[in-house]
Parts: structure tokens; sequence; C-alpha cells
């Protein structure tokens, strides 16, 4: 059963939500859905991880080989 529900958005949230809905051929309603259906999803990393990666990844210049960097990418934060 859905539900009806209300929403304050920002305008620049709200264009790129419509714009993504009109490419991908969806409702706004289906493309907000699925969007918090990700975010409470086991998919949707969590803060500490996101935060780790930041560290990892933008806060300081990295020197690691081309292995070393898919090793990573493979085993994840």
């Amino acid at each position: 059963m859905k539900r009806k529900v209300g929403l304050i958005l920002e305008e620049g949230v709200f264009k790129l939500a419509k714009r993504r809905a009109l490419a991908e051929r969806k409702s706004l309603s289906d493309v907000i859905q699925e969007s918090i259906v990700y975010y409470v999803s086991d998919k949707f990393p969590d803060r500490k991880k996101r935060e780790k990666a930041y560290q990892i990844f933008c806060e300081r210049p990295m020197r690691i080989s081309k292995q070393q960097f898919k090793e990573i990418l493979d085993k994840g934060c």
C-alpha cells in the first residue's frame, strides 16, 4: 500500500530529481522512493565508512601502486 506524503526539498535537489526521472522515464515519486530505499538499505555505506574513505582519498595526496589501488577498491573500507 502506498501513502501520500509531503516533502520540502531544496530547489536544486528537486531539479536534479526531476531531471533524473525524465531521463529514466520514471515518475518523480518513483525516483524519490528508490532513493529512500537505497539510503535505508545495507548497500548505503555508513557515515564512518564514508568518513574513512574521505580521509584515505581526499585529505592527503596518495602514493600507491595500481595494484594497491585495485586491492582497496576490491576490499572496501
